[in-house]
């Protein structure tokens, strides 16, 4: 599965699953083994994708007012600067997501 159907997955599945189940937290384990390198995963993601995906899942929950707590997970990249690379995605979109949402 590539970038756009990734992500149009979840952006029909992750709004209902927070509607129906109304967490007080959500807790995202953003994996990379998703990623179209990564010698484990068996999804196509590009890097921009990573990037979009991180920005979906934390802007749905934060504009739903639930509080999100991620961390990186998976990813079996031999070259660690890749991999820290992949894992960086969440961490600069929880920053830009500190900015805007003022938290």
């Amino acid at each position: 599965m590539d970038d756009q159907g990734y992500m149009r997955m979840l952006s029909e599945l992750i709004p209902g699953v927070l509607q129906e189940w109304k967490p007080d937290l959500v807790l995202y384990d953003a994996g990379v083994d998703v990623h179209k390198q990564d010698s484990l995963g068996r999804l196509s993601l590009s890097d921009q994708g990573l990037a979009r995906r991180e920005a979906m899942v934390l802007d749905t929950c934060l504009s739903a007012g639930i509080p999100v707590a991620g961390v990186v997970g998976g990813g079996y990249d031999p070259d660690l600067g890749v991999l820290a690379e992949r894992h960086m995605h969440l961490h600069r979109c929880a920053l830009a997501m500190w900015r805007d949402y003022k938290l």
